[in-house]
């Protein structure tokens, strides 16, 4: 987990990181809200120049056993200081009043879902940060095997505009879709003991083979940040990759676009 606090130097777990995370994947499960209302609602959740966020986020202090280095690109080889694998965590949802849009079992379920399908630091789309939840102090809560199916019921908890169809999470909303990185497609692959270096091998792979397309479609850090659409997590445990879809929206021209490349990047990891 490549994860620094503040200062982009010292290594630390820290509450902000997560919270800016939840609020991402909140976002991206609301596609077919227009844009002025899906700000409207996050601004009442999370907090905005008129509202106060109406949860807090604790998170443990990290032991310092735990720190060290690795390669966040493991094809290349280099190292950089990060949170290695086995570190343990305890992250505490605070709601002082619930409101109907935002309850204790929507913060979980968002929780749920952003440790399944989200990481955590740099190189977070391409697996890098993944982590998993190993005990929960809600009675209520049991781990469940990873599936789509569990996937998506955390999903209705949120959207009733997505459906499954050949073992695949889609978007199903018919309306106009707003130009923003809202969930299209979620999928699981296949067990590989060598994840991360198929991920790194494979992306390093497709840059070089189309230059003039993958950057517009799969993302770049040239001149300018275009986070990658094609966001790769690791099921904790199986070493399965999981691999949301999120619609398109490059920093340059839209014409460079290539789906089917998306398509060909994705098939090649799952």
């Amino acid at each position: 987990m490549f994860l620094t606090g503040a200062d982009g130097a010292e290594l630390e777990f820290r509450a902000p990181s997560i919270k800016g995370a939840l609020r991402f994947w909140w976002r991206a499960l609301h596609g077919h809200l227009s844009l002025s209302e899906l700000k409207k609602r996050e601004g009442e959740i999370f907090g905005d120049n008129n509202n106060r966020s109406k949860f807090t986020i604790n998170v443990s202090e990290l032991d310092t056993r735990f720190i060290g280095s690795d390669a966040p690109i493991p094809h290349k080889g280099y190292k950089i200081p990060c949170i290695l694998p086995n570190a343990e965590f305890e992250v505490r949802l605070i709601i002082p009043v619930e409101i109907p849009q935002w309850n204790l079992e929507k913060c979980q379920a968002l929780f749920e879902l952003f440790s399944i399908i989200g990481d955590v630091g740099k190189r977070a789309r391409r697996g890098m940060g993944s982590f998993e939840i190993i005990k929960c102090n809600n009675p209520l809560w049991k781990k469940q095997d990873i599936t789509i199916q569990s996937i998506h019921e955390l999903i209705k908890k949120f959207s009733s505009f997505f459906d499954v169809r050949n073992n695949i999470i889609h978007s199903n909303y018919s309306g106009s879709m707003e130009y923003y990185p809202w969930i299209k497609r979620i999928e699981i692959g296949k067990h590989d003991d060598n994840l991360l270096m198929k991920i790194s091998k494979k992306t390093h792979e497709f840059k070089n083979k189309n230059i003039y397309t993958y950057e517009a479609s799969i993302g770049h850090a040239n001149k300018g940040r275009f986070a990658s659409p094609i966001y790769i997590s690791a099921i904790k445990g199986s070493l399965k990759p999981i691999i949301t879809t999120l619609n398109t929206i490059p920093d340059r021209s839209s014409r460079d676009i290539d789906l089917r490349l998306q398509e060909d990047f994705r098939n090649s990891i799952l």
